[in-house]
């Protein structure tokens, strides 16, 4: 995975990611501003798969502690924009 990608790319891969992973969401109804907890009462395994996956998939180091106030994709987005260690 290339280290050059922006923002956008980035949001779209983790929503794409979040889609795929939950499996009965539509991508038409998953936005930055999406709240997956609130939205889609999602707080389980699939949860704790999705962190898995975007942890792996963009080589992200954080910690319970950074996850531990995230509910937006949005927020996904700027932690892996703040704390990627992508090259």
């Amino acid at each position: 995975m290339e280290g050059s990608q922006t923002r956008a790319e980035i949001s779209e891969k983790v929503i794409q990611l979040f889609v795929d992973i939950i499996g009965f969401i539509d991508r038409s109804q998953v936005t930055e501003q999406t709240d997956f907890i609130h939205d889609f009462k999602i707080v389980d395994d699939d949860l704790t798969c999705f962190v898995m996956q975007v942890k792996w998939q963009f080589k992200l180091q954080a910690t319970q502690e950074d996850w531990n106030h995230i509910t937006t994709m949005q927020q996904i987005v700027d932690l892996i924009v703040q704390r990627s260690t992508l090259r």
